[in-house]
């Protein structure tokens, strides 16, 4: 694992962007997918590696590989900032994942899993999933999910969250949105 630089954030900019658009096609308005700009994306990345210099490494890392050990996670169960994982696989940037304090104003739990955004190609490969056990651990958490987005909500399904009830708006787009929650005993 490594820290993510500057120079990584073109990359994972137009990653992110396609993304969305594989993710959310049906599922949002297509105007507003056709809409997203890398460039916005990169900005905001910058923005974010500029944040963390100083910072621990753990607060965005590198992932190349699914079988680094969880104990060694830089967003392990007892993390309690923000945490982002760029993961790579042999041709480049294939996603990332995004957690930490919940920004809910009633939050069912103290940490939220914010995103997990993977391209296609790394769909079934099982990174996904050490992504989330990298971000989240074993601590309880809760996410907000497209509500058509099924394959999104499978997965989460598979990895103990359940719909709390809680609905929301995607608010560029109007998707409704549903809140997911996983509590450990």
């Amino acid at each position: 694992m490594a820290p993510l630089t500057l120079a990584d954030c073109d990359e994972l900019a137009r990653v992110h962007v396609a993304v969305w658009r594989e993710a959310y096609a049906g599922l949002m308005d297509a105007a507003y997918l056709r809409g997203l700009r890398e460039e916005r994306f990169a900005e905001r990345w910058r923005s974010r590696a500029s944040a963390s210099v100083g910072t621990s490494p753990a607060s965005v890392t590198s992932v190349t590989s699914v079988t680094s050990s969880p104990a060694s996670s830089p967003g392990g169960s007892d993390a309690g900032g923000p945490v982002t994982l760029v993961a790579r696989d042999g041709a480049g940037v294939v996603g990332f994942v995004s957690a930490g304090p919940s920004r809910d104003e009633d939050p069912p739990t103290a940490w939220e899993l914010w995103a997990v955004n993977l391209l296609g190609r790394a769909h079934g490969t099982g990174l996904a999933e050490h992504l989330v056990q990298l971000t989240v651990g074993d601590r309880d958490a809760s996410l907000w999910v497209v509500e058509g987005n099924a394959r999104a909500r499978s997965f989460y399904t598979r990895l103990g969250f359940a719909p709390d009830g809680a609905r929301s708006e995607h608010e560029p787009t109007g998707a409704p949105e549903v809140r997911l929650v996983r509590r450990r005993a």
